[in-house]
Order: C-alpha cells, then structure tokens, then sequence
C-alpha cells in the first residue's frame, strides 16, 4: 500500500477524531459561556477556551477513566449515524465507483512476483495468481483508503480555498498597515511611556498613523501600535490614555498568538461551524479579558468613561465588521458591543463594595471548576490505553513447506490465526507454522526511522529493514524443520486514532539453506 495514501488517510481520520471532540468541548463551553460568563469572568472563560485549543492541536491523545469521550464516543462512532459507519459507507461506494471505472485494476495485484532467497542469493520470482478472493479482499482495504485518502485531500482543500478568500478579502487592511507611517507626537510619546510603566511593557513599543478607523495592535517581535490619523481630534488625551492601556494589555498577554492560533484553527475546521463559532467567542473573551485588565488600573470613574469609549468606538466604525485583517483592533463592529458593555458593567458592580471582600474564595473555586473540567475534557476515553499496548513492532518467521504458496487464501488465513493466538491452526499437517515471534529490537530512534520510511516509499523505490535471522535459524533447528521455506513478516502497527487501526509491514521469503548462510537479512 502506498505509504503517501495510508498517511493522507491517517491524517483525515484523526482530523475526523479532533473535530467531534472538540465539538462536544465547544457545546459545552459555549453553554457554560451564556449562562455563566458574567459569575466567572473572562479570565476562567479563557481558560477554559484554552481547553478546547489544546484538545484541537494535540496529535497525541491519552486515555482518562472518567473522560467525557467514554460517554460521548459511543453516540459519536458506533450509532447507525455515527462517524464509523460512516466512513465505512464511503469506502463502499468509493469501491462500487472504482470497480465500475477502473475494472483493470485487478490485474496487477494477482500476478506480481515476489523477493526470495535462495542459496544465499536475493532474487526476484515469480509465485503463483493470487486467488480472485484474495484479491478482492486487498481492493475493498485498498479502496478503504482511498477513499479517505480524497476526503482528507478535499479538507485540505476546503481549508486552502478559506485561507485564499480571507487573505483577499484583507486586503485592504494589510495594504493600510503596510502604509502607515511614524506617529510624531512628543505629548503622545509621553503618554505611551506613562502607559507602559503602569502595565510593566520593558519592550519598546512604537507608534503609528494608519487609515484604519479603529486603533489596533500590529507584530509580535517589534509590537506596534496603530492609530487613526485624526487619532488626536477624535480621542481626548484621557481616552487615548485608556487605549494605549487596552492595547499594551494585549501585547502583555500575548493576545497575538492567541488571535492567530483560533483563527488557523478555525481555518483547519472550516467545515464545523460549531467550532468555528467557539473560536469566535473565544477571541471575544480575549478582548473582554482585556477589559478587565484595564479596569483593574482605573478609578470607578475611569471605568464608567472605559464603557462610553467603546460605545464610541462601535459608532466609529459605523458597525462593519472589520476583523478579517492581522491586529488586534480595540472593537471590530457593533456585534460585540452589548456582550462587552455587559461585561464592564458586570466588573463595576463586582469589584467595588463588599462583593470584594468575596473574591479570593471566589477566584480558588473558578480554578478548581477549571481544572476539574480540564481533567474531565482533556483525556480521551480509555480505549487509548488499549492500543498503546499494540504500538510494539513485531518480527514473525513462518515455516512453510515445499509447495505452499504464502498468497493462497487458505495459507494467510492459517497464518493470521497463529498470529492472534489461535494455535490449532499450526499442529497436524498443517503446511504453515509460526515458529518465531518477538519483538523487533531497535532504539527508539530506529523504530521512529523506519516508521516514518514505511509511510513516505514507494513500491518502486522500496527501503529495506535488515533483521537478525540467527534467532530463528536457532529456534528451526530445535524443532527440527530442515526443508521448506521461511516467510519473515516485520509488523509495524500504527494506532494514534481512536477506533482505527493501521498497520504496516514488510516480509521477504527464504529457503532453509540461506537462513543457515546468512546472519542478516533484508525485508522488503
């Protein structure tokens, strides 16, 4: 199998597991965000954000006894609607479409020859026609993956095409930033480092003119600060005080990253609009965590006049929505306005008075709530502790005596048997016995090698795995088997995805005479 389709396939069904995972974890937060966000506050609405960011970007899951994946997943894969049937819908009619345009494609798979020693020398042979039976078994796997091989390059697509569409719709913005130019003013430039004293930014932060209508922060390694050009008429220097702080405070919590992580996360899932939707509310809080931050500095008059400068700033804008442009801007649109004068009023009434007295007992529950609903969200459900048993490689050598062909049906399926434990298959006369099995020692790094060359080759460029044979040669001898074959098989299982299971390997035929001439031999 083509390492490239079995990698696209990889891909497309573990970016299948994160989508309906996070989807739980964003109906979740989204409901705890309208009910409960103004008693939590937007510090633990970002925290727990951050929950679902992490669950989306992880490539590595592990298995939690009380994750809520062990109650959610058996709806999501299993159900006669679930992703699973799914999947295996898709793979049917890929094949029944295949079958009807490509009939010849059979034909390679019955007749192609076969790597062999023989008397110490690796040759090419010829084997017998692999059974029709056999060969529509290795079509439908093969079609199963192919099929999923042209959804992931679909999503891939889709996700190229949304990228294409906003960068051309920013255009403008970008063009904006691009032209902006040093903001001269020496009352301004005091009342900037007045502004980073109180927020604690040693970084120098610059300012300047541009044509956006709203003020907005712009790059991570040299932080700018971009302003209206009729900036000093529209602003009084009080407000002007309040966004500098509002913007610095973005710089101080890396708000940046945080913005262009949700928006390439809602780009990879521009499918799941319930994903997407989170990660729009999530960049909301960021702003509202801002908020905050800038409250905390101000007297409660202060904080009245904070509230009026962003119903200002909405009226400014005129109400487009203007976030589809790199920055952060102080409001993107009258949408936000009511959810985040909410908010500043919510902060008035909770910060001043003996509600305060309240807050750090408040603040300890809020982070213990977070981190109970982190240790339930975060792990996936406990069928990842089952297949991180299976993740070991494993090296195989089948006797076989003279005349059995290793691609007859009856042979792999003796050979499958023995494999999985069921060793009546191997007594009598029986022409197929597992006579070695253990685990192919190599460091780690080697195993993360020869993984990585299993996915990216070719059948025609082919990367050989030498493996020591003298074990098997010693284990032959015991038993006695002087004639005949010997099939290695080096199994490499891949299990990152829930329910999904890949495998690879590769196998090489030898005759006895060569097991006892050689010490090593290559596997293909």
């Amino acid at each position: 199998m083509n390492g490239v389709t079995m990698l696209l396939s990889m891909l497309f069904l573990k970016g299948l597991e994160l989508t309906l995972a996070g989807t739980v974890i964003a109906i979740l937060l989204l409901l705890i965000r309208r009910f409960g966000s103004k008693k939590l506050g937007p510090r633990i609405m970002c925290w727990l954000w951050a929950i679902l960011l992490l669950k989306l970007l992880l490539p590595i899951s592990w298995s939690g006894i009380v994750s809520l994946e062990n109650w959610t997943d058996p709806y999501l894969y299993d159900a006669r609607y679930g992703a699973g049937k799914m999947v295996i819908e898709a793979g049917k009619v890929w094949n029944g479409l295949r079958d009807h345009l490509l009939p010849q494609e059979k034909e390679w798979m019955a007749y192609s020859p076969m790597r062999m020693y023989q008397n110490g020398q690796e040759l090419q042979v010829p084997m017998p026609a692999v059974k029709q039976e056999l060969v529509s078994s290795l079509q439908a796997q093969t079609g199963m993956m192919q099929s999923q091989t042209v959804m992931a390059i679909l999503w891939i697509t889709g996700a190229a095409g949304v990228w294409c569409w906003q960068h051309w719709k920013s255009r403008g913005i970008r063009r904006w930033i691009a032209m902006s130019v040093p903001f001269k003013s020496d009352e301004l430039d005091l009342l900037l480092e007045d502004c980073c004293k109180e927020v604690k930014v040693r970084r120098q932060v610059r300012l300047m003119r541009s044509a956006l209508p709203y003020p907005a922060l712009h790059g991570w390694f040299r932080p700018v600060i971009l302003l209206p050009y009729e900036s000093m008429t529209l602003y009084g220097k009080d407000e002007l005080r309040l966004i500098l702080l509002h913007e610095l405070w973005h710089y101080k919590q890396k708000d940046i990253l945080m913005f262009l992580l949700a928006r390439f996360l809602r780009l990879v899932h521009w499918f799941n609009p319930l994903i997407r939707l989170a990660l729009k509310r999530f960049e909301e809080d960021l702003e509202i965590r801002c908020d905050w931050r800038v409250l905390r500095q101000l007297e409660r008059e202060e904080g009245l006049n904070y509230g009026l400068l962003l119903v200002r700033q909405g009226e400014l804008n005129g109400g487009g929505s203007l976030s589809g442009g790199p920055g952060l801007p102080l409001l993107t649109g009258a949408s936000g306005i009511r959810h985040r004068i909410g908010h500043v009023s919510a902060f008035l009434k909770r910060s001043y008075g003996k509600a305060n007295l309240r807050r750090p007992w408040r603040i300890l529950l809020e982070i213990s709530a977070a981190f109970m609903l982190a240790f339930v969200l975060l792990p996936s459900s406990n069928l990842y502790g089952l297949l991180r048993q299976e993740q070991t490689p494993m090296l195989y050598a089948y006797w076989l005596e003279e005349g059995a062909n290793p691609r007859d049906t009856d042979v792999i399926n003796r050979m499958t048997a023995q494999m999985i434990g069921r060793t009546g298959s191997a007594v009598g006369d029986s022409p197929v016995r597992l006579v070695y099995q253990s685990p192919f020692e190599a460091d780690p790094l080697q195993h993360a090698w020869n993984r990585l060359h299993l996915l990216i080759e070719s059948e025609e460029r082919p990367w050989p795995i030498q493996v020591d044979v003298r074990p098997i040669r010693a284990t032959m001898r015991e038993q006695g088997l002087s004639s005949g074959n010997v099939l290695l098989i080096l199994h490499y299982p891949y299990r990152p995805i829930k329910y999904w299971g890949f495998s690879s390997g590769k196998k090489m035929m030898s005759d006895v005479a060569s097991l006892e001439q050689l010490e090593r031999m290559k596997v293909y």
